[in-house]
């Protein structure tokens, strides 16, 4: 039963928070893992389950699921890092960070809760990163936030979407309007209710810390640092392979030049003599 759950959530995320374009040739890689302890799942679009390891990567369109023993650590591809906390069922929707202003990253998150130090997509383009829930969208301004969706039926707390700011800023937006949390509050959208989010006078309890925290602490000055110089070089390499595939396109360019080169001229010949046989006839007739 247990395993029937887990894929029916993965298969809700698939459906409900896709963003990407369907049958890619390449897999988009968003991430790799940089630290896996207890039940931790991948499902691919297909719902193919795989165990992750150190240094396996995540693809746009992933989903993950944790079990109450799992965290996974992921190193993003746009500078920025997700740990993904026990009891947590998420999907990697869209991602793309080739170093412009069309780079984009949307998560879906069904269940539980992920802490979040943006990248260079939410620093250089705010408006192209976002936590989606069934309950809202969540909005950063260069950031190290804990969003959390606590589903009908739990106990850990009010149903809705949670969302703990601890660096930076963010915005819940709804239907009915959206709010504003700043470093050190969470903000709440509740779950079943057509009103508008609004921020808590305390964090929630169900905010509790891991083992690891201090070192995910510890990354958001490291990154933050880095992201202007992680942009400028991956715009450079995704340039240069551009430049390199181009190349590479060239001579193949050149023989189609040709090639179309010589059956315009062939052609050309073609009507000349058509143009001098009708002529010629026309000679005869007249005579």
């Amino acid at each position: 039963m247990g395993r029937f759950l887990l894929l029916a959530a993965c298969a809700f995320l698939s459906s409900a928070f896709a963003q990407t374009a369907g049958g890619q040739a390449t897999p988009v890689l968003a991430g790799k893992v940089e630290l896996v302890e207890g039940d931790v799942r991948f499902f691919d679009p297909a719902m193919t389950m795989r165990r992750p390891v150190p240094e396996d990567s995540i693809f746009e369109g992933e989903s993950i699921a944790t079990g109450t023993d799992g965290e996974v650590h992921l190193r993003m591809e746009d500078g920025g890092f997700i740990a993904v906390r026990p009891g947590t069922k998420m999907r990697i929707a869209s991602f793309r960070a080739q170093g412009d202003e069309s780079d984009v990253m949307t998560i879906g998150l069904l269940e539980g809760t992920l802490r979040s130090i943006t990248g260079w997509i939410a620093k250089f383009g705010r408006n192209n990163y976002q936590v989606r829930t069934p309950t809202t969208t969540i909005g950063v301004r260069g950031t190290d936030h804990e969003p959390f969706h606590i589903p009908a039926g739990s106990t850990l707390g009010e149903p809705g979407t949670y969302d703990k700011v601890n660096q930076g800023g963010t915005y819940m937006q709804t239907a009915q309007g959206s709010v504003d949390i700043a470093p050190g509050r969470a903000g709440f959208a509740r779950l079943g209710r057509a009103e508008r989010p609004r921020v808590l006078e305390s964090i929630p309890a169900h905010f509790r810390p891991t083992r690891h925290e201090q070192r995910i602490t510890r990354r958001y000055q490291e990154i933050q640092q880095r992201l202007p110089e992680l942009r400028e070089n991956r715009r450079k390499l995704v340039q240069e392979r551009a430049a390199k595939v181009e190349q590479k396109r060239e001579p193949l360019k050149a023989r189609r030049f040709d090639k179309e080169e010589r059956r315009l001229k062939r052609a050309e010949r073609r009507d000349k003599k058509r143009t001098e046989l009708h002529e010629e006839k026309q000679g005869k007739a007249r005579e």
